[in-house]
């Protein structure tokens, strides 16, 4: 196994708001690298696969995304829960193991399933899959939810609320307190002081992790696991899933993949991809993925392809929100990404006054939350903006053009033929790779005076059928049988590892 020296000062790390966001990643990533190859992470890595039988490939995997989840892009620095001060405070929370004894269980009889579809977090959410559901059939589809009650949503539905340290089996529980208690806790705390980072919350997560999964996989056996957040994903589930007798783990891909640290290390065995293209970053930036499918847009086909058409009036320009106001900490990575996002709102609210003819609309999802910035900028201006829980597949659909400055769906409609464009003043956006990508070059517009000319060719109809998406397959494929595309591979699946 590959080893480093142990001079890692991992919470000295600062990165420079001057610098591109793209190379800020990098280094983050180097960094997490080169700390979780410390010779002295061995030991911590050699006890978790001694005690948990979890090889040193999963621990380690979950130790690096445990780490990049735990930067803080505004702050530019790693949550201060990592420090050593915080040691008694998460020392206390390995208490959650003896409370889970009150909620453990003893090994149940098995139940067999072809499908877990995992991680459910909203009664919505399930809804996406329930045509995936269905195709397997709901008698052999076990839904897990994370401390969330839906079951009166579904009453047909086989549901599990996975709660935190419950339901665990009863003879893991005890070996893993013991092991904990003698041994692991101190093993813990020297690697932590020698590498000068807290290492507790890490070690309890995969604990949990462990136990859990271990617990809910012994007994309820099925073929395959989905889940609808590809950032989400868990080598530990993933192992222990495989390892229980599973063909493979998959999650769609939900949304467009940024060089951001939320996606490192990703850890699936099929990832179902929107489109041809668009996810080369995610290996590049540490992520275990043994197969690529892409099959288009689950939620495109829920939300416009499943639902009944309703009479829109028709637009000019349609602008797709992104959930800024709720992602200040992840997003807000470099000096000018305030300038850079609201650019999308200048923009439009300029040409806007200056084109008083057009008629352009403003749409965010469902669940934005409010976004006084922007509502400042377009306040003056004569773009209207939409209730939220409007279908904004829907206007898009209604409108000749739409701009965004990362919305999924711009890679969702460019797919579909209309033509969506990023605002991108500079070329910096996290949300795209670098310039020299045709299809999505073509797609970029990075100053006010190339909206504007765009605009007048598309509104007076000079240029509108000669925009010509191209490579359609590269941002997504048709989404009109997503569930079927799905169904028909994870089957196909199946019979060859038979």
């Amino acid at each position: 196994m590959k080893t480093v020296d142990n001079n890692i000062d991992l919470l000295k790390f600062r990165h420079y708001r001057e610098t591109d966001c793209k190379i800020t990643t990098n280094k983050i990533f180097n960094l997490i690298n080169s700390y979780t190859d410390q010779q002295e992470l061995v030991k911590l890595y050699n006890y978790f696969e001694k005690k948990y039988n979890l090889p040193t490939s999963v621990v380690k995997q979950s130790f690096r995304q445990y780490l990049a989840r735990s930067y803080l892009m505004k702050r530019g620095k790693f949550n201060s829960k990592l420090k050593l001060r915080n040691i008694p405070r998460f020392l206390l929370k390995y208490g959650a193991l003896i409370y889970a004894l009150f909620f453990s269980k003893v090994k149940k009889r098995v139940k067999k399933f072809k499908l877990i579809i995992d991680n459910i977090t909203s009664a919505n959410e399930l809804k996406r899959f329930e045509k995936l559901l269905n195709l397997f059939g709901s008698d052999n589809v076990l839904c897990v939810t994370r401390d969330i009650d839906i079951k009166k949503y579904f009453l047909k539905y086989h549901i599990h609320n996975k709660k935190v340290f419950c339901g665990i089996n009863l003879s893991d529980l005890l070996k893993s307190i013991f092991s904990e208690f003698f041994y692991g806790i101190w093993i813990v705390l020297i690697v932590s002081v020698k590498t000068r980072v807290n290492l507790f919350p890490i070690s309890l997560e995969i604990i949990h992790s462990y136990l859990s999964f271990k617990s809910l996989l012994e007994t309820n056996k099925a073929e395959f696991i989905i889940q609808g957040k590809h950032y989400n994903t868990e080598p530990i589930k993933n192992y222990l899933f495989r390892k229980l007798g599973g063909t493979a783990s998959t999650s769609i891909q939900k949304n467009i993949i940024q060089i951001d640290p939320i996606f490192f290390y990703i850890d699936i065995d099929i990832l179902l991809t929107l489109g041809d293209d668009g996810y080369n970053s995610l290996k590049q930036y540490g992520g275990r993925i043994e197969h690529i499918k892409p099959v288009g847009s689950l939620f495109m086909e829920y939300s416009y392809f499943n639902k009944k058409k309703e009479n829109i009036k028709k637009f000019d320009i349609a602008i797709l929100g992104i959930n800024t106001s709720n992602a200040y900490e992840r997003l807000d990575s470099y000096n000018k990404f305030m300038e850079d996002y609201y650019s999308l709102y200048r923009w439009a609210a300029k040409l806007s006054i200056e084109n008083p003819e057009i008629n352009i609309v403003s749409i965010h999802h469902s669940s934005a939350g409010e976004d006084k910035i922007e509502n400042d900028i377009l306040k003056n201006s004569r773009i209207k903006t939409l209730d939220k829980d409007l279908n904004s597949y829907e206007i898009a659909f209604s409108s000749k053009f739409a701009i965004t400055y990362g919305s999924t769906m711009a890679h969702e409609l460019n797919g579909h033929g209309l033509p969506t464009f990023f605002i991108d003043p500079e070329y910096r956006s996290s949300f795209l790779p670098d310039k020299g990508i045709k299809y999505i070059d073509n797609m970029r517009i990075d100053n006010y005076d190339s909206l504007n000319l765009l605009t007048k060719e598309i509104i007076d109809k000079k240029k509108l059928e000669d925009i010509v998406i191209e490579n359609t397959n590269m941002w997504c494929l048709k989404s009109f049988y997503v569930s079927n595309k799905i169904y028909n591979y994870l089957i196909n699946q199946k019979k060859k590892n038979q």
